[in-house]
Parts: C-alpha cells; sequence; structure tokens
C-alpha cells in the first residue's frame, strides 16, 4: 500500500466537494467491514479522533479513512472507490487488482 504522503497526494486528486459523501462511505464500509478486526488500534484512535472532532471530510480524514479502509479490507475499498467513479483513485492506491 502507499505511504502517508502518497496518499496525501491521491487525495489532492480528488474533488474536494466529493470529500463529505466518500468520507461517508468509507466510514460506512469500515463500520460494517467483517474485516474490521484487521484495523490496527492507532488508526482507530486517530480515526475516532477526527470523528470527535468532525474532520472525518477534511484532506486528513479522507487520507485516514482511505488509508485504514484500504490496508484492512482492500476489495471492499476498490469496489467502493470504482462504484463513486475513483478507479484511477483505487490505482494510485495499488487496489486495481482486487476486485
Amino acid at each position: 500500500m502507499s505511504t502517508t504522503i502518497e496518499i496525501l497526494k491521491v487525495v489532492e486528486e480528488i474533488p474536494s466537494e466529493r470529500y463529505g459523501d466518500l468520507s461517508t462511505s468509507l466510514m460506512d464500509l469500515l463500520l460494517v467491514s467483517k474485516k474490521a478486526d484487521k484495523i490496527a488500534s492507532p488508526l482507530m484512535k486517530d480515526l475516532l479522533q477526527l470523528w470527535r472532532k468532525d474532520e472525518l471530510s477534511t484532506k486528513q480524514g479522507l487520507k485516514l479513512l482511505l488509508e485504514t479502509a484500504a490496508s484492512s479490507d482492500p476489495e471492499e475499498t476498490s469496489k467502493l472507490l470504482a462504484s463513486k467513479g475513483l478507479k484511477e483513485v483505487a490505482k494510485m492506491l495499488g487496489l486495481e487488482g482486487q476486485r
């Protein structure tokens, strides 16, 4: 998977008006994922902190959501991004062959 700096570059490729919808979809994916046990505790703690501050739809929040979703459930993350018309984002994250 991509490094943090690379993931921030990926987020910058996503139009900012799509952050809210995408962050909600990624959070929904994480909440219902059967692979949620693969999420590292520090990532979950950071997600919860951003959620409390209502900052999941910021660049930093979206970066963390993408990182968490891609690492815990790459196949579903790839499907989600494709359904949102963001196949290029999935490719940039190295998820293109996950479907």
